[in-house]
């Protein structure tokens, strides 16, 4: 059944209805199974429960376990549990990958990175409890149809690069920096999450498939070579030009055909989806996703600057934008007023230099 991830918990033999209010007996009822009140007919999922956490829906899987929005019945507060998918609880190397989730996260104290409350187990099954942000992910914020706004792309980029920027300075590397992994809070501050597999150090993995998501996974990563935290900027720059092209930077028919775009140069060309970005934004994406890290940012410093630069040059554009549209020219005033109104229009920019 959809939402049902391999997991033990405990049934429940009530419940209430979320929309109307009544008590539902959900006893004999099959854990994240998907019922139909009796009294308003609104579907909802059937709770389980793990430890003193209420698990009332999925809300994303991944290779190690499934993330769930909770309930903590003694503290009576709304949480996210990560729990390990039962086929891994033997697996003594992915179990600890788990608890180092756990660990790098209890090491960190950053308002760009999710709040660890606490670390379980339950029937051999680890669990994390992490604070619940109501916002979603990122890749929910755009399509490949309507890309993000510009302006916004940066005030995440700018948080995420400072979060970032403290998980290298315990010589941390995140290893799977995307959209999925940037979660916003209630008021759309957003924060990293999935520490799964996360390493310290210039680290190398040895033997078995490169570990990350293959849209962003930097060129070093791929290769299975020693990374350090250059390779999470290489995968932040990814994650931008996905969200401002409304499309991934790689595309291909296979895993293997999108991990080997990007090892051959050049970099796409953020401009050929969005003319209407400023060249800053352009220019900082381009440089964050060179296929030689030593082509990339050398610091959080630098790229934060620049990333701080673009905001301001982005919205002095979007001003004069908004100025034209609001003032438009007199007839006979010239073309070089009237492409001002055109672009608010929709129409594409003068072709700017491209990096």
């Amino acid at each position: 059944m959809a939402d049902r991830p391999e997991i033990q918990a405990d049934s429940v033999s009530k419940t209430a209805c979320g929309e109307c209010g009544a008590i539902i007996d959900v006893s004999g009822q099959v854990p994240l199974s998907v019922m139909q009140c009796p009294n308003c007919q609104t579907k909802f999922v059937v709770p389980c429960q793990i430890g003193q956490f209420l698990l009332m829906k999925c809300l994303g899987k991944g290779g190690m376990g499934a993330t769930y929005k909770g309930i903590d019945r003694v503290l009576r507060r709304n949480v996210a549990v990560k729990v390990m998918q039962r086929s891994l609880g033997d697996d003594a190397r992915g179990t600890e990958r788990f608890f180092n989730e756990a660990r790098a996260l209890a090491a960190l104290n950053h308002p760009n990175i999710a709040h660890i409350y606490s670390l379980g187990t339950e029937r051999g099954q680890p669990y994390l409890v992490m604070e619940f942000l109501g916002g979603g992910p990122m890749d929910k914020q755009f399509t490949r149809e309507r890309p993000m706004n510009e302006m916004q792309v940066i005030d995440i980029a700018i948080d995420v690069a400072e979060a970032l920027k403290a998980t290298s300075e315990i010589s941390m590397v995140h290893g799977d920096v995307k959209p999925a992994n940037i979660l916003l809070d209630n008021e759309g501050v957003p924060k990293l999450v999935d520490f799964g597999i996360a390493q310290y150090g210039a680290a190398r993995e040895s033997g078995g498939a490169a570990m990350g998501t293959p849209n962003y996974i930097a060129p070093e990563q791929a290769r299975r070579q020693q990374v350090d935290f250059r390779a999470d900027i290489y995968s932040l720059g990814a994650t931008l030009f996905h969200a401002l092209a409304g499309r991934a930077p790689f595309e291909g028919s296979t895993v293997e055909e999108v991990v080997a775009a990007r090892l051959r140069p050049p970099v796409p060309d953020l401009r050929q989806y969005r003319p209407d970005l400023c060249d800053k934004t352009v220019q900082i994406v381009w440089r964050m996703m060179q296929i030689d890290p030593n082509d990339r940012y050398q610091s959080y410093y630098d790229l934060l600057g620049d990333l701080s630069a673009a905001h301001k040059q982005a919205g002095q554009e979007a001003l004069g934008r908004y100025m034209a549209a609001r003032n438009p020219p007199a007839a006979g005033e010239g073309e070089s007023v009237n492409r001002g109104v055109d672009q608010v229009k929709g129409a594409a920019p003068p072709t700017k230099q491209k990096p």
